[in-house]
This record gives structure tokens, sequence and C-alpha cells, in this order.
């Protein structure tokens, strides 16, 4: 049964793409089959108990200190690129219907996966994601990457699920925002009439559901204050006409592994294009 699974289409409506264009984000609910969803779970649940690859705590201290990454104590647990080290992730990362999507919210013919990633908040520890928006720590030049955010658990605002401000997309890309605390804050960034603007859209999410985003709309997510886990699978998609940015941006965990030359679209086996 496993080798069908993803493999099945899943239909954007034109209102969808409408709205994700306007909005810079988009709800799809009932994304993945109940067979699906369970298959994920325990793939990431095995992922997670190995920690093979990159992982590390995104609400670590600037110097690791507080990141010991291996006894589920992080506050905003990040793993990428689970697709290179488990191949019951990779089935999920790689699959169709998600590529799919990303193609028909983007209007490109073709996409290639940026990367993959587990963002886990367990109950305790747990900490708030700053707003901000994905961009700014990509090696990227062109905006159009765009994130799908597909809840493993049932998520809800106490839980820790995404929350966007509608239209911020159309902004622009802003410096990096700090998930350590420090930095410039919203109030030295932001223009009076974005300010104005800005009002926040929690969106509560059943498992198997998820939210698109573009790399320029600001997001959020609260501390995990339930007594549950919240598990998010996060895939990365590249559009055409993206290209790299080189030394114009900040380091990627991505960076020492992109062999292309500044100003070359993204590409390789680095970042494989999904049918």
């Amino acid at each position: 049964m496993s080798d069908i699974l993803f493999a099945e289409p899943y239909q954007i409506s034109d209102e969808q793409v409408e709205f994700f264009r306007e909005n810079g984000y988009v709800k799809c609910e009932q994304v993945l089959a109940a067979e699906e969803l369970r298959d994920i779970q325990q793939s990431l649940d095995f992922a997670l108990a190995h920690r093979d690859g990159f992982v590390r705590d995104l609400a670590a201290s600037e110097d690791g200190s507080d990141d010991d990454g291996d006894d589920g104590s992080n506050k905003i647990l990040q793993m990428v690129n689970l697709w290179q080290n488990f191949d019951d992730i990779k089935r999920y990362s790689l699959n169709s219907r998600i590529a799919g999507m990303a193609r028909r919210l983007t209007g490109s013919a073709t996409v290639r996966l940026f990367h993959d990633q587990a963002l886990v908040k367990e109950p305790g520890p747990s900490a708030p994601s700053p707003w901000h928006q994905d961009q700014p720590y990509w090696p990227v030049v062109e905006p159009g990457m765009l994130s799908c955010w597909m809840a493993l658990d049932d998520v809800t605002i106490e839980k820790g699920c995404m929350q966007f401000i509608p239209g911020s997309h159309h902004w622009g890309e802003f410096a990096p925002m700090s998930f350590t605390g420090g930095g410039p804050s919203l109030d030295d960034i932001l223009s009076d009439e974005q300010k104005a603007a800005w009002n926040a859209v929690p969106i509560e999410l059943k498992a198997g559901d998820c939210t698109w985003h573009h790399g320029w709309t600001w997001h959020y997510t609260n501390a995990n204050s339930t007594n549950e886990t919240r598990r998010a699978m996060v895939t990365i998609y590249i559009p055409e006409g993206v290209t790299f940015a080189g030394d114009d941006k900040q380091d990627h965990p991505l960076s020492p592994t992109i062999t292309i030359k500044k100003g070359e679209p993204l590409g390789g086996s680095v970042f494989p294009l999904i049918p």
C-alpha cells in the first residue's frame, strides 16, 4: 500500500489560488488521508528518535549553549533535510501531490524542493517563534518560494498554530529577525501604513490539513502551552526563475552543499526536481 501513498493529486480551486496571491497564505483541508497521515507521523517519530543530520533548537542562545539537540528538551526543534537521511520521509517530501499544489499556487511549470524540515514544539520548554519572513534566511534573490506547513497533530492557537499578516508579502523583503531575542523590533522596521495593516489571522488546523505561505509573508506561532506535542512537517519549494544570492545573503544550513555560482538558478541534486 505504501507504493501509492501521496499519489493522488489535491485539487486547489481558483478561489484558493486567488486568495493565496492576494494574501500570501492559504489553508488547505484534508490534504492527507488517514493512512498517509499515520505513515508520516510514524516516519517523523522514527527520525526524532534517531536525530540524524542537521538538528538544532531555533530558540537556543546564539552560542548554542542551551541546545543539546538530543534529549527532546529543545524549545523549537528543527530538523532539516530529513529526506536525505530517512527513506520514509523522502517518500513524503518528494511526493507529487504537494509539489503539484506548489505548482498550482505559483503558476510555475516546475518546482524543486529547497528543503524539508520538522518543526516540533514539546509541552513545557516550548517557545514562541517570533514574527518573521522566511526568505531573509534563504540564499536566494527573487521572491516566489513558498512553504507547505503540514500539521501532523491537531493544532490550535494555544498549541502553536500558524498566524499570518494578510497581504504582507507585498511589502518586500526585510532583514532577518532574531529567534533568540535582541535585534530590531517590528516598531523599528515597519512603516506607519504597515503597522496599521497589521492584523494577525491565526489558522487552526486538524492533523492532515496544511497552510501555504509565500516567502515574504510575515508569520508567527505561539509557544505550545498545552500538554501535547505539536509536530509539523514543512516542505519548501523553488519555482522557476529563482537564483542563488551567494554572499549577498547570510549563510544558510544548506550553504556548504551549494555548488552553483552566484546568479545561477537553484538546481542540481541538492534541490531535486519533483514531477
